[in-house]
């Protein structure tokens, strides 16, 4: 039975609102609420837009709580870490079920942040899956002193903890070779992709003016944004008639600011909450998902590809990790050479050229969508694995 099943989900992710990792989240916390399933939250050290926000609450019938917001290298720092513990363990303490099948999903596998109460999970009783979306070991951006720290420790606590896991999930094919090598081969190592809420609705007609080509998300060097920035440029010069909007958040975007503040086609909407977040996409006529070639590009599968071919809109997306394993060329998507400017630029001017065949591609996208990134099927997969273990 479901309902005595209770799962507590971990991870540094924004809670209730956020982006990639919120929403994967979500998405399961969906579909095993609809099953009567207990479920929980336990973020950890909220930053950006959720910081100073409320520190509990309960979100569409999952209680949530977030810890270590005040964690600071300063003369506080010993405190604030015996709080940290202090609040995460009594957490899963009280959220413990006696007699019920106790859960702690842990988004990002073991890191820092985590690894204490994944400790403290497994003496309560806890089953522990790990969610692993990234590989970590070929990160490509410059990382300051303590996140070079973290990248190590990170793979330090990968290679020495990895054996806590009860079940392991994956987001890719990557993964699942890497992780299939690293598990022992008694436990249960499920891929479950990317997922997204396809609308019935069919694409509508644009008001005339400029084209608006769209990227939505972080902005580290995997997402390949200065390439987007120099295709979209060539074909603004040449063509015309379209503008650039970008919106999402990250400690990279203050590193273009300048080049979009030169160029009034080139606009920077910022962090937007969900409805107008999903708005903001649904308008749009292009959408790109233009990362570089990087094996950190490759490992993982980027969320915004679901989200994007849920409108209904056309989308350009590098040929990175998984993209052909679900999409076709100039079928569903319009797929181009990772990090190719020229390729990326070619892509947007056959849009610009051709805009009903390409809202054919986005159409032909979005059934590919509902068929491959169903939020419910992939719960589905979740409750599956969680009942082997």
């Amino acid at each position: 039975m479901a309902n005595d099943i209770n799962v507590v989900f971990l991870g540094k992710f924004g809670y209730p609102s956020g982006m990639a990792s919120t929403k994967r989240i979500q998405h399961f916390l969906d579909y095993l609420n609809g099953l009567s399933t207990t479920t929980r939250v336990l973020q950890l050290r909220s930053t950006g837009e959720n910081a100073g926000t409320e520190q509990a609450g309960n979100y569409l019938g999952t209680e949530y709580r977030r810890i270590g917001a005040d964690l600071k290298l300063d003369r506080f720092l010993v405190s604030g870490l015996f709080r940290y513990l202090r609040d995460g363990v009594g957490a899963l303490k009280r959220w413990r079920i006696s007699g019920g099948r106790n859960v702690l999903y842990s988004y990002g596998g073991v890191t820092l942040e985590s690894v204490a109460f994944i400790l403290a999970a497994k003496r309560l009783g806890y089953l522990v899956i790990f969610d692993i979306v990234e590989d970590n070991t070929f990160i490509d951006d410059k990382l300051s002193l303590p996140g070079k720290i973290r990248w190590l420790a990170g793979e330090l606590l990968d290679r020495f903890f990895l054996g806590l896991a009860d079940g392991v999930v994956v987001i890719s094919n990557y993964l699942r070779a890497l992780y299939g090598k690293k598990v022992n081969a008694s436990v249960p190592l499920v891929l479950i992709p990317i997922s997204a809420r396809c609308g019935t609705k069919v694409r509508p007609d644009r008001e005339p003016g400029p084209t608006r080509i769209v990227y939505a998300g972080s902005f580290a060097k995997k997402d390949g944004i200065e390439q987007l920035l120099d295709a979209f440029e060539k074909v603004q010069q040449k063509k015309g008639n379209c503008t650039l909007m970008l919106c999402g958040t990250g400690a990279s975007v203050k590193l273009y600011q300048p080049r979009i503040a030169s160029n009034p086609a080139i606009q920077y909407i910022g962090y937007l909450d969900d409805s107008a977040f999903y708005r903001f996409l649904s308008g749009a006529d292009v959408l790109c998902v233009t990362r570089t070639g990087s094996t950190y590009a490759n490992a993982g599968f980027p969320f915004k590809l679901g989200e994007y071919l849920a409108t209904g809109n056309p989308v350009i997306v590098s040929d990175v990790g998984d993209v052909r394993r679900y999409l076709s060329h100039m079928e569903d998507a319009i797929i181009v050479e990772p990090g190719d400017v020229s390729a990326i630029a070619g892509a947007l001017e056959y849009c610009l050229d051709h805009p009903e065949t390409a809202a054919r591609i986005g159409q032909s996208g979005a059934d590919k969508c509902r068929r491959y990134f169903d939020p419910t099927a992939n719960g589905n997969l979740l409750m599956q694995l969680i009942r082997r273990l």
